[in-house]
């Protein structure tokens, strides 16, 4: 938990979701890089989109983490071969998350209109392949739709939570 700790106040602050956090940083491939620029760069990758916070601080703060205390963690630890490390990280951070926000556009998307049924069934189908499949890469549906569900979550929408009567 040490090697994190540097790290959580950040991530808190520019609303960074864990799940995408892990997921990114297992597929960042920290051994590629030797430069203070090319650590800012995955910095900015694994962060969100839109941040509450100043994006270049958060930037640097991250950048600084991989640079000075991951990268020399994972040598210790003989984890130096991305590859190997991105198909571990693989098999415990599922890329696709069911998330409340992602069910509200379903049911807007798959609402009855009177007389005609169900106007798009097939958000239904890849939201479902996907939340049984977590761990694909792709589902075999619309590539940009899937990614918009795997991808952040949408500002509006952060840290909503429903309620039991939901």
């Amino acid at each position: 938990m040490d090697l994190f700790s540097d790290v959580l106040g950040m991530l808190e602050e520019t609303s960074c979701d864990m799940n995408h956090f892990f997921y990114r940083l297992g597929r960042t491939p920290l051994f590629t890089y030797t430069t203070k620029p090319d650590y800012a760069a995955a910095a900015e990758h694994i962060l969100p989109t839109e941040t509450e916070t100043s994006k270049p601080s958060a930037i640097a703060i991250l950048a600084t983490f991989l640079d000075t205390r991951l990268r020399p963690r994972l040598e210790k630890e003989g984890s130096t071969n991305d590859p190997e490390r991105a198909a571990r990280s693989g098999k415990v951070n599922p890329k696709f998350v069911l998330r409340q926000w992602v069910l509200e556009e379903v049911i807007r998307r798959t609402e009855s209109e009177p007389g005609f049924g169900v106007t798009d069934k097939k958000v239904f189908e890849m939201v479902m392949r996907m939340a049984l499949e977590p761990f694909r890469e792709t589902w075999g549906f619309n590539t940009q739709e899937e990614g918009k569900f795997c991808g952040d979550v949408p500002k509006i929408d952060r840290g909503f939570q429903c309620s039991c009567s939901s």
